[in-house]
């Protein structure tokens, strides 16, 4: 039985959508590309069944799967349906995000055939696993891939049920540290080309004027500052300028590889 492939992912900084198509493409042709990135496109339900192989990324945030999701995820529903689980981290630790994506996934009738972490380009600074997911990083991707392939057509050919995957984390997951209200500010190099507007996943800038960021929104997903073309959008913030020092300090230097589990 040939499987239908389809792809779910969040992706406000580009990462998890590089190693998501990436696996996507190797499994086969992609019958659908669901980007959830954006508030608009989290609204309807979507629903699978047995014939369907669908690959999840989702980044992480504070060692977990983002808040905004968990809502949303509630509203796409499997029927014995396989599933790989991907996150994508920067060069930090991942945490238990692989394993509540899992978590989540499974118990709306989805069974995770593999899952894996891979590293990205940490929102708040390039200095921290800068131009990642690289060559190298997508092509542990493929493989990976690759690798789940060959696990289905074994359990098909031999008419195996799936064990539960094993996946690191544990259970509670970790606890999610509250951000005050904190928002990127913009200065005068600002062209008003609407970019900022139109990719945040939050809805929070102002359509008129996009100095206007709603804090109490902003998930500091950086996708605005990312994306703008002319370097109009920062933080001047003590607590990001901190956990951004942080991070340069503690995981700038050492390379992290992806993990995979089957």
């Amino acid at each position: 039985m040939k499987h239908t492939i389809s792809s779910i992912y969040f992706s406000p900084t580009k990462g998890t959508k590089k190693i998501v198509n990436q696996i996507a493409c190797e499994l086969g042709e992609v019958k659908n590309e669901y980007d959830i990135t954006l508030a608009s496109n989290r609204t309807e339900e979507i629903n699978f069944q047995d014939k369907d192989l669908v690959v999840v990324g989702v980044p992480v945030y504070g060692g977990r799967i983002p808040l905004i999701l968990e809502d949303y995820f509630n509203k796409i529903k499997g029927n014995d349906t396989l599933a790989v689980f991907t996150v994508v981290y920067g060069n930090r630790d991942y945490d238990d995000a692989l394993l509540e994506l899992r978590d989540v996934f499974e118990s709306n009738g989805f069974i995770c055939v593999a899952a894996g972490a891979f590293i990205g380009e940490h929102s708040y600074t390039e200095k921290v696993a800068g131009g990642r997911p690289d060559e190298s990083d997508l092509l542990e991707a493929k493989s990976f891939a690759a690798s789940v392939n060959e696990k289905i057509e074994a359990f098909m050919h031999d008419d195996l049920e799936y064990n539960r995957v094993n996946i690191k984390g544990g259970h509670p997951y970790k606890e999610r540290k509250p951000m005050p209200p904190i928002a990127p500010m913009t200065n005068d190099k600002c062209t008003k080309c609407r970019l900022c507007a139109e990719n945040c996943p939050v809805e929070a800038i102002d359509f008129v004027d996009f100095s206007k960021i709603d804090s109490s929104k902003c998930i500091k997903c950086c996708s605005c500052i990312k994306i703008c073309p002319v370097d109009a959008k920062y933080f001047d913030n003590e607590l990001i300028s901190k956990i951004t020092e942080s991070l340069i300090e503690n995981c700038s230097e050492i390379r992290k590889e992806p993990e995979v589990f089957f």
